[in-house]
């Protein structure tokens, strides 16, 4: 009998999977990374010019979880801190 994988562990390639996964804009998503406040990358995966980052499901739900709702100020936090 072949092994399943864990459903936690589904790829998402690149920014748009995973930001509409998370019911985001892809710049959105993209922001959120380049902050250090989205989810953390997997991995990168090369296809052709591009260096796209690698998400996995448990990832994206672990962040949405703890993701602030919309419009809370995370600028403010991150000057607390």
């Amino acid at each position: 009998m072949p092994e399943r994988e864990d459903p936690g562990q589904e790829r998402f390639v690149g920014y748009a999977e995973a930001a509409a996964y998370l019911g985001v804009k892809r710049n959105t998503l993209s922001s959120y990374v380049a902050k250090g406040t989205g989810p953390e990358i997997e991995d990168r995966q090369v296809e052709g010019q591009y260096n796209l980052p690698v998400f996995t499901r448990a990832e994206l739900d672990r962040w949405k979880a703890d993701r602030p709702g919309q419009g809370a100020r995370t600028d403010l936090i991150l000057a607390a801190a």
